[in-house]
């Protein structure tokens, strides 16, 4: 393998802030993840095992380290980001591999983190996500907001199959600045079976959700984004026919045809994939698997006519 490009490995100009990326089989995306990370000192790659070259990239970079830990949950391992590692500055900006930071962004974690007096303990910030060259803004139900600048001490995830948000121990403030998520550059084929994976735990975590009955209004109205759309989504469980209604939502309620052919494969797509979960779901609550070894045994112990 060719090694980095030196420049990219070179000793970075520093802002007080250190950096959390976590991984898992990056290696298309984590060069240039980590050059766009240039402006921290203190950057911790946590790899769940990478079987590509991964971690062997990222430990060319002269400012960042790499932690290795078998990914179990999603809540174990960003809680174990937080709280298992030291890090040199009190802020942590956190990201994925497939996601960069553009200069705008740049500055404002630089603000927030010289910022002598901070007027809130965590931040969050909108994204925009591209797809066949474009920002395919409308079927993306642009803005979504993240919690991504934070202070760990004061930060835990919650203790949820997928999708996990942060606990926030304080008030959180909104960032004015977008990071760039290219959610498509492993391929298509990543995505599926990412897609997949997730939407293994969606179902379980919605059959706990089904059973518990329907959020209370309240939930859907609160004040902040990221818990409405929590309320929302789980408000999404109880509705048949998942992926029809998540396409027209998307495509012509959101105005997604407005982004071209991007925002139709885009609508097909997060469609397919709210499909899977419908399925899933059904699977888990009427036991399939179960009533077919039922009926499968007792096929076998029937006498021979």
């Amino acid at each position: 393998m060719a090694p980095v490009d030196a420049d990219a490995c070179a000793a970075p100009a520093t802002i007080p802030v250190s950096v959390l990326v976590l991984t898992k089989n990056e290696q298309v995306n984590i060069v240039e993840c980590l050059r766009d990370l240039q402006f921290s000192d203190d950057v911790v790659v946590l790899d769940s095992l990478s079987t590509d070259k991964t971690v062997e990239l990222a430990k060319q970079f002269a400012n960042v380290r790499v932690f290795e830990r078998p990914f179990d949950t999603e809540y174990k391992q960003r809680n174990f980001g937080l709280h298992d590692i030291a890090y040199k500055h009190p802020w942590l900006y956190i990201c994925d591999a497939d996601e960069r930071v553009p200069a705008d962004l740049m500055a404002e974690i630089r603000r927030i983190a010289t910022d002598p007096s901070p007027a809130h303990v965590a931040y969050r910030l909108r994204y925009k996500n591209m797809y066949l060259g474009k920002w395919i803004k409308h079927a993306t139900s642009y803005p979504v907001w993240l919690i991504r600048m934070v202070q760990p001490k004061r930060v835990t995830y919650e203790k949820r199959e997928t999708n996990v948000h942060p606990i926030v121990d304080g008030t959180v403030g909104e960032m004015r600045s977008h990071f760039i998520h290219y959610s498509y550059n492993n391929g298509l084929r990543h995505w599926f079976e990412k897609h997949n994976f997730y939407s293994d735990h969606e179902a379980s975590e919605a059959v706990g959700i089904r059973q518990r009955g329907l959020p209370r209004w309240r939930e859907i109205r609160q004040a902040d984004p990221i818990q409405r759309r929590r309320a929302v989504k789980n408000v999404s469980f109880f509705l048949r026919g998942r992926a029809v209604w998540r396409f027209l939502y998307q495509y012509l309620l959101r105005f997604g045809f407005l982004d071209g052919k991007a925002g139709f494969h885009y609508c097909a797509m997060i469609s397919m994939y709210e499909y899977w979960i419908e399925l899933k779901i059904r699977e888990l609550e009427s036991d399939w698997r179960s009533r077919t070894d039922e009926l499968a045994r007792k096929l076998l112990e029937a006498p021979a006519s």
